[in-house]
């Protein structure tokens, strides 16, 4: 339904509020034709409550209808109900704008990308830069997080270039600061990789989501060397083959490594 209304490369979270707009509309218009029948469903619930409710569920459906990943169709279901909770304690109004400020700064990436905030592990780390030839190589995490991946690659392999992307400010901040902490060489910038040139680096590390997967294999296929490798955490390209795999003794994720050059046209 989104791609008929123009929202289908929308963020999520615009796609979330306009969901929740048309749920009040048509919630609020139920409500009003069951008054009018004479339904008083307040003798049962608030009837506040019960707009909420009836919110929620329209909220569910839409989601569903617009084709949002299963998580956010449970966050559009109770998110009503949130609302009419807090209006029921009557919690102060800054403490949401604190708390909107705070999560807004840690997990922009979910609102624009629909990529939660995955961290790897240090076994990761060392396993990747083991994997990588012996020379000096141009290397980029997306999505970068706090920045660890990047700060352990780059004492492992100091010949090398690293540098990291973050869209969601608070972690990129983070990561800024334990650069300086360290005194490492890793830059890090604040921005959406979509509008980095993957072609200028030899391997580009990726934890991101199964969501961001068919356009980042699009990107690499379009702008990446036949050299050049795309690693990405737990989440593999869907419908092609990785060039290897790479397990770790501590859980069941696995990296999916593509060697660039295995999918030119020959």
């Amino acid at each position: 339904m989104a791609k008929y209304f123009g929202f289908s490369k929308a963020p999520p979270a615009l796609i979330a509020l306009l969901v929740q707009g048309i749920a009040f509309i048509l919630a609020a218009t139920l409500c009003w034709l069951l008054i009018q029948l004479g339904f008083h469903f307040y003798k049962w619930l608030p009837s506040l409550a019960c707009l909420f409710v009836a919110q929620g569920i329209f909220a569910y459906f839409l989601s569903a209808q617009f084709k949002m990943a299963h998580w956010w169709r449970y966050i559009q279901l109770f998110f009503p109900l949130a609302i009419w909770a807090a209006l029921e304690l009557h919690i102060p109004t800054s403490y949401f704008l604190a708390g909107f400020i705070f999560t807004g700064a840690l997990f922009w990436s979910v609102f624009i990308t629909q990529v939660p905030f995955y961290p790897s592990k240090p076994e990761v780390w060392t396993a990747v830069s083991e994997l990588l030839p012996g020379k000096k190589l141009r290397i980029l995490e997306i999505g970068s997080g706090l920045g660890n991946f990047a700060l352990r690659i780059a004492q492992l392999r100091p010949e090398s270039r690293v540098e990291g992307i973050e869209i969601a400010p608070l972690p990129w901040l983070i990561s800024l600061i334990q650069a300086k902490f360290f005194t490492s060489r890793v830059r890090f910038r604040l921005g959406n990789y979509e509008k980095v040139n993957f072609s200028d680096y030899d391997l580009i590390f990726a934890y991101l989501s199964p969501a961001a997967m068919p356009e980042l294999w699009d990107k690499a296929l379009l702008e990446m060397n036949s050299e050049s490798l795309l690693i990405s955490h737990e989440f593999p390209v869907p419908g092609i083959d990785e060039s290897q795999k790479m397990g770790f003794s501590s859980d069941q994720r696995q990296c999916f490594v593509y060697q660039m050059g295995q999918y030119r046209p020959t």
